[in-house]
C-alpha cells in the first residue's frame, strides 16, 4: 500500500513536470505563430525577404509540426502498471526535451548564419568622419589631376601674354586682353570641360571604390551594399557636368588707368612729357628760331616776326605736350604693364582653384544626399539584424526554459533514488 501511494506521488510530480513542458511547447508554438505574422521585411535588405520566406515556409512549418507531435506524444495516455507508466512518461519527457532542444538549436544556427551574412565587425568609422577623410584624400587627387590635365593648357595660353608688350596705349591693351579672355573661355567651355568630365569621372570611381571598401567593413550583405552603391552611382550621374564649367573674367585692369586719370593734372602731364623727344624737338626748333631772330642781323620787321615765331613754337611745344604728346601715357603704361601681366597670370592660375572648388562643392552636395541614403539603408540593415537577434533571443529563452524543466525532472528522479 505504501509503495503504491509513493508511486502515485511520484507520478503526480511527473505529470506536473509534463504539464509544464506541454504549456511551454504550446506557448512556443503560439509565439512562433505571432512572429511569422510580423516577420521583418524591407526592400533595402533583400535578405530580409529571403529569410522571411525560409522561416515562414520551412522553419515555422517544421517546428510547428514537430511541436504538435511532441505535445500529442506527451498528452497521449499511457497504459500498464503504475511503474511502467512512470517509466514511459519519464522517457517521453526526456525525448521531447532532447528533441525540441536540438530542433531549436538548429533554427538558431540558421538565424546566426543570416546575422553573420548581413552584420559587420562593429568597429566601423562613423560615416560622416569617413566621408570627411575621403574628401580630404580625394581633394589631393583632384589637385594632381588638374595640374596634370588642365595646367599645361593654361600655361600655353599664358604664353600669349608676352604679346602684351607690343601695345602701348589703353585701347590696344584692352582689345588684346579681351581677345585673351575670349580664348581662355573657349578653351574652358570645350576642351577644358571635356578634361574636367574625365577628372570628375575618375573622382567618382575612386569615391565609389573607397565607399565600397568602407561598407564591406560593417555590412556583410552583398545585396545591401550593391543597392547602396547603385544609389550612389545614380546620385553622381544626376550631377550636370555643365555645373563644373568655369567662366574666366579679366581682373579689373581699368583701375590702373583710372588712377592715372584721377591723380594726374595738366601740369603733371606737361612736366612728364618734357623729357620726350617730341617735346624736346619742337622746343629746340622754337628756341633756335627765337634766338636767331633775336641775335641775327635781320631787318627790323623780319626780326620781330622771327622772334615771335620762335616764341610761338616754344609755346606750342607745351600745348602739344598737354594735349597731343602721348609720351607720358606710354611711359606710364610701360610701368604698369608688368603689373597688369602679373595680375592676368594670377587670375589665370586661379582658374584651377575655381575648378577644384566647384568640383568639391558639387561633390559635397552629392555627399549630403549619399550620407542620408546610406543611413537610411544601413538603418534597415540594423533593423533587420536587431529583428534576427530578438528572434534568436526569444528562441533561446525557450531552450533555457526547457533546460530548466530537464533539471527539475532530473532533480525529481535523483530524490527518488
Amino acid at each position: 500500500m505504501d509503495k503504491n501511494i509513493n508511486l502515485k506521488i511520484k507520478l503526480s510530480r511527473i505529470y506536473r513536470i509534463k504539464k509544464d513542458l506541454i504549456n511551454e511547447l504550446n506557448r512556443l508554438r503560439s509565439d512562433l505563430s505571432e512572429i511569422v505574422k510580423n516577420l521583418y521585411t524591407t526592400e533595402s535588405v533583400p535578405e530580409s525577404a529571403e529569410f522571411a520566406s525560409i522561416f515562414r515556409d520551412f522553419e515555422y512549418s517544421r517546428l510547428s509540426k514537430i511541436i504538435t507531435e511532441y505535445v500529442n506524444t506527451l498528452e497521449k495516455p499511457q497504459s500498464g502498471e503504475p511503474e511502467e507508466i512512470f517509466e514511459k512518461e519519464v522517457e517521453n519527457i526526456r525525448t521531447v526535451i532532447n528533441g525540441i532542444t536540438v530542433e531549436l538549436s538548429n533554427t538558431i544556427k540558421k538565424i546566426n548564419q543570416y546575422i553573420q551574412k548581413i552584420s559587420g565587425n562593429g568597429e566601423e568609422l562613423s560615416l560622416e568622419k569617413f566621408i570627411y577623410q575621403l574628401r580630404s584624400k580625394l581633394e589631393k587627387s583632384i589637385d594632381r589631376e588638374l595640374k596634370k590635365e588642365i595646367k599645361p593648357d593654361l600655361d600655353k595660353l599664358k604664353e600669349k601674354l608676352h604679346y602684351l608688350y607690343r601695345y602701348e596705349d589703353y585701347g590696344s591693351i584692352m582689345n588684346f586682353l579681351k581677345t585673351y579672355e575670349r580664348e581662355v573661355n573657349i578653351y574652358l567651355s570645350q576642351k577644358g570641360v571635356e578634361k574636367l568630365e574625365k577628372i570628375f569621372q575618375r573622382y567618382k570611381e575612386e569615391f565609389i571604390k573607397e565607399l565600397s571598401r568602407y561598407l564591406s567593413s560593417y555590412i556583410k550583405s552583398q545585396q545591401s551594399r550593391q543597392k547602396i552603391i547603385q544609389e550612389v552611382i545614380e546620385i553622381f550621374e544626376d550631377i550636370n557636368i555643365k555645373n563644373l564649367t568655369v567662366t574666366y573674367t579679366l581682373p579689373n585692369i581699368n583701375k590702373y588707368f583710372a588712377g592715372l586719370a584721377q591723380n594726374t593734372g595738366m601740369l603733371d602731364i606737361i612736366v612728364g612729357n618734357i623729357e620726350s623727344p617730341r617735346f624736346i624737338g619742337i622746343a629746340v626748333v622754337g628756341t633756335l628760331v627765337f634766338l636767331s631772330g633775336f641775335f641775327m642781323p635781320l631787318p627790323e620787321g623780319v626780326k620781330e616776326i622771327t622772334v615771335l615765331s620762335g616764341l610761338a613754337i616754344i609755346i606750342y611745344a607745351f600745348f602739344d605736350s598737354a594735349f597731343f604728346n602721348k609720351y607720358y601715357m606710354k611711359k606710364y603704361i610701360k610701368e604698369v604693364r608688368e603689373s597688369i601681366k602679373e595680375e592676368i597670370l594670377d587670375s589665370t592660375d586661379n582658374i584651377l582653384s575655381k575648378m577644384k572648388e566647384k568640383m568639391i562643392r558639387l561633390s559635397m552636395k552629392a555627399e549630403a544626399i549619399i550620407i542620408a541614403s546610406i543611413k537610411r539603408e544601413t538603418k534597415a540593415v540594423r533593423d533587420f539584424e536587431n529583428f534576427l537577434i530578438n528572434l534568436r533571443n526569444a528562441i533561446e529563452r525557450y531552450i533555457f526554459k526547457v533546460s530548466n524543466i530537464r533539471k527539475e525532472l532530473e532533480l525529481e528522479l535523483s530524490e527518488e533514488d
